[in-house]
């Protein structure tokens, strides 16, 4: 096997290099992924506008310039990962990989040639001769499948936000870039097999080199250019001061685990600095400790140095390989979870803000109702009511009590109807299933309801209340907007959680806009401790889903 993983030194992830130190090249992987951000605002910019010469001659020149800075920046990426080589000229990460995919994913598909430029002129490197023309062009065609696939299929699969944003983000993220680095660590040693660049016993081993490194390469810089770009005057949010600390801690506590010998790997000393820098810096700080303690620790292997370097090439590659895989995917999991948490407190302090303001202009509109309406036909009534207690009997007597009689009826109507917006009686007598089959009775649109609620038992009034309201406005915005022509309802219980599913077979395209009432029943469920859900897909109906606790 260790033969096999030298024998890769043929393709151009494991030729020789110059010296480290003509090339100084940190931080470059970033720039293709800033010119892609910059050319797709542009793009939408250009879209509203009226289409001139000119305008399409500046547009043509940006893209040549964004194409040769792409290969620029490939093709630097390519020399700094050969600069990293281990022993027996492998690579442990091949960061390539990470700048294409984030430059396509950016940038889209028109920066493509400059991925493939780039990795051609990678191919010119020192040592590239020695490979046939076969095996380069397939291992070729292998990079650009993989940077294409995996950019494509993360946009797929996070269609909104970034994907460093939510924890199932990372997920979608990595099963992405296991996708697509999986088809190039196919394609290219295949290639290398078919053309006698190595034989079938070393194909498995430099199979599984090229997945791992091209894997890490991509899980690096692809969170690195989704966290800095684009830039800004504050990286930090002002913590310039702790960010300093937690990456220099993070260096210190690496070279610490490199240098201290000990019976067993002490590279877990650095793991709590990541997280510092996770939790406090969120994932700029995060994926730069990351970056840093990767270069420092493939750096100190590849000089013979630290924990990672063994007698054989097979063991030492795949040890440093794997560090970096769990060092970057703990990152990335934290750095997910903590933006989760932020986004909740944030959405959380808002809904209480509009709950207040709403509660307020509920008031409000109480009042004026009350002093409109009710109040009014009472006032005038007790004064009929004085009136007659001093008038004589009179011919007109019983015509003016029932005339006081209907206003008094229309009173309490009023009254009732008031009652009714603030707290439905069906929903205070019979409890939530009626109150829901009460509802599909009176709806204009055939409404299926399927109830997994527990007989006699009730759930609290708080859930009850905040339920029945989901389902109300759901039933009205289905029968108002979405020209569906059935609408299902189901309300369950299940370990502890009301779950309300209403579901329309309508145009979609539903949002819960700020001021609509689908942002009033995210607020009332959130406030009540509960989620809120809506996916409305063009022509595929509405689905809510609302996951209410309830209070033993």
């Amino acid at each position: 096997m260790d033969d096999a993983l030298s024998s890769r030194g043929l393709g151009d992830r494991l030729r020789p290099v110059p010296s480290p130190l003509d090339l100084g090249l940190p931080g470059r992987a970033s720039t293709p992924i800033e010119v892609g951000a910059i050319g797709a605002r542009w793009r939408l910019v250009e879209s509203h506008l009226l289409t001139a010469s000119g305008l399409t001659a500046r547009r043509r020149l940006r893209w040549v310039l964004s194409i040769a800075l792409v290969a620029l920046v490939y093709f630097g990426a390519a020399l700094a990962g050969n600069a990293l080589k281990l022993t027996g000229n492998v690579d442990a990460v091949w960061p390539p990989a990470g700048v294409g995919i984030a430059a396509i994913y950016l940038g889209g598909l028109p920066l493509l040639p400059g991925v493939l430029i780039g990795d051609i002129l990678a191919d010119l490197l020192p040592g590239g001769a020695a490979l046939p023309i076969t095996g380069l062009i397939g291992q070729t065609f292998g990079n650009m499948l993989e940077v294409a696939v995996a950019a494509l299929l993360l946009r797929r699969l996070v269609r909104h936000g970034s994907p460093l944003d939510r924890l199932d983000g990372v997920e979608r993220l990595l099963i992405a870039v296991l996708a697509g680095t999986a088809i190039s660590a196919t394609v290219g040693p295949l290639s290398l097999f078919l053309s006698d660049a190595i034989t079938g016993g070393q194909l498995p081993g430099v199979m599984r080199t090229w997945f791992i490194g091209d894997s890490c390469g991509a899980l690096i810089v692809v969170p690195l250019a989704l966290a800095w770009l684009p830039l800004r005057p504050r990286p930090f949010n002002g913590r310039n001061v702790e960010a300093a600390l937690a990456l220099t801690t993070a260096v210190v506590l690496t070279e610490v685990g490199l240098r201290v010998e000990a019976n067993g790997p002490v590279m877990f000393l650095v793991f709590p600095a990541l997280i510092w820098a996770a939790l406090r810096l969120g994932a700029r700080g995060g994926m730069l400790a990351v970056l840093l303690t990767v270069a420092l620790t493939i750096r100190a292997t590849a000089h013979q140095v630290g924990p990672f370097v063994v007698h054989s090439i097979t063991n030492e590659v795949l040890g440093t390989q794997l560090f970096v895989a769990a060092a970057v995917v703990s990152t990335l999991v934290l750095v997910a979870i903590v933006a989760e948490r932020e986004h909740f407190a944030e959405r959380l302090n808002a809904s209480r803000m509009r709950i207040v303001e709403a509660a307020d202009a509920e008031r409000r509109r109480l009042e004026r109702d009350l002093h409109d309406g009710a109040q009014q036909r009472l006032t005038a009534l007790s004064m009929h009511l004085n009136g007659l207690q001093h008038a004589p009997a009179t011919e007109d007597t019983g015509a003016l009590l029932r005339h006081l009689s209907s206003e008094l009826s229309l009173a309490i109507e009023e009254l009732r109807e008031l009652a009714h917006g603030i707290h439905p009686k069906v929903l205070t007598d019979f409890g939530l299933e009626r109150a829901v089959e009460n509802m599909a009775a009176r709806s204009h649109v055939p409404v299926k309801v399927v109830s997994f609620l527990p007989e006699p038992e009730r759930v609290d009034e708080t859930a009850e209340s905040t339920a029945y309201f989901v389902i109300a406005e759901s039933l009205a915005n289905a029968e108002r907007h979405s020209q569906c022509t059935a609408i299902n309802v189901r309300v369950a219980l299940l370990h502890g959680v009301l779950n309300i599913r209403v579901a329309d077979d309508g145009v979609g395209g539903a949002q819960a806009a700020p001021g609509s009432g689908l942002e009033g029943l995210r607020d009332r469920v959130e406030s009540a401790g509960g989620s809120f859900h809506v996916i409305s897909v063009a022509g595929g109906g509405t689905h809510i889903h609302a996951a209410i606790p309830v209070r033993s």
